[in-house]
């Protein structure tokens, strides 16, 4: 009996890391226009980007279906394993929901652990990684699960966004509205706190928003794990990673892209880094 864990596709994880881990990732929807595309699926990065700037209304989204979590739930089950599945923050999007219908419709003694991470992008991801690298080490179930729960808080990501325009249109903009209405040039920080999007500083530059993420970044020391993320600029993101090379080896440092489903919020050029800290 292995243990098996699911998330969606806003964790952001490069799909050669999650295949490595035996990492379950289930699709968000993203509505283009009349057509719904499966994030990661049916349509890629590349191509979400190059079509975000020139679409006459804003892309949405949607979470997956219960029927979608409950194909996957009753294949890992039906195969012997349990499941623990963790996902996006709950006030960001309705996808703990789905989740949590379909383990219902499985019955309650079905072997499937769900967890509201409070986390979106790749801090979720870096949570993924230490529960699939746990249960890979052996842990059993309910450990795992509670080592997941208890290391939340460990889990921290800033995004430098180039304009706050797709958060607002989104609906996600939470916390981070008190930004509105500032300078054209600002270049807003956000972090996820409390499972909704907060604003942390407002440089103005791309430049500056790059070495603030790293600066912050620098405040959480020491850290085990490290992400760069970028939507449309690996440059950047390249920089980031070199700057921040005296806290993790480079080779250490996962390089990932956000997908469409955060794509949508976030828009081009945005840059974003995360970290896990050392525990207790």
């Amino acid at each position: 009996m292995a243990i098996r864990i699911v998330t969606d596709s806003s964790a952001d994880l490069p799909s050669e890391l999650a295949g490595r881990h035996g990492i379950t990732v289930l699709p968000c929807y993203v509505i283009v226009g009349e057509e719904t595309f499966k994030d990661g699926v049916d349509i890629s990065a590349d191509t979400f980007y190059q079509r975000l700037e020139s679409m006459p209304r804003p892309p949405t989204t949607a979470q997956p279906s219960a029927a979608d979590f409950q194909s996957v739930y009753e294949n890992l089950i039906g195969q012997g394993d349990q499941v623990i599945s963790i996902h996006v923050s709950a006030k960001l999007s309705g996808t703990l929901n789905s989740a949590n219908q379909a383990k219902a419709t499985l019955g309650a003694d079905a072997p499937v652990e769900i967890i509201n991470s409070n986390l979106a992008s790749i801090p979720l991801g870096l949570t993924v990684l230490d529960a699939a690298r746990w249960a890979q080490e052996g842990t059993d179930f309910n450990t795992v699960a509670q080592q997941v729960k208890q290391s939340l808080h460990l889990h921290h990501g800033f995004f430098a966004l180039d304009t706050l325009e797709y958060l607002q249109k989104g609906g996600r903009i939470g916390k981070a509205q008190a930004f509105l209405g500032t300078m054209l040039s600002v270049k807003p920080i956000l972090c996820i706190l409390d499972g909704e999007a907060h604003p942390v500083k407002r440089p103005r530059s791309r430049e500056r928003a790059r070495r603030r993420l790293v600066e912050l970044v620098r405040d959480l020391l020491p850290v085990r794990q490290m992400a760069v993320i970028y939507s449309t600029d690996p440059a950047q993101a390249e920089v980031a990673k070199h700057e921040l090379r005296d806290l993790l080896p480079e080779e250490n440092v996962i390089e990932t892209r956000f997908g469409a489903t955060l794509g949508t919020y976030l828009g081009p050029n945005a840059l974003g880094v995360a970290v896990t800290q050392q525990g207790p």
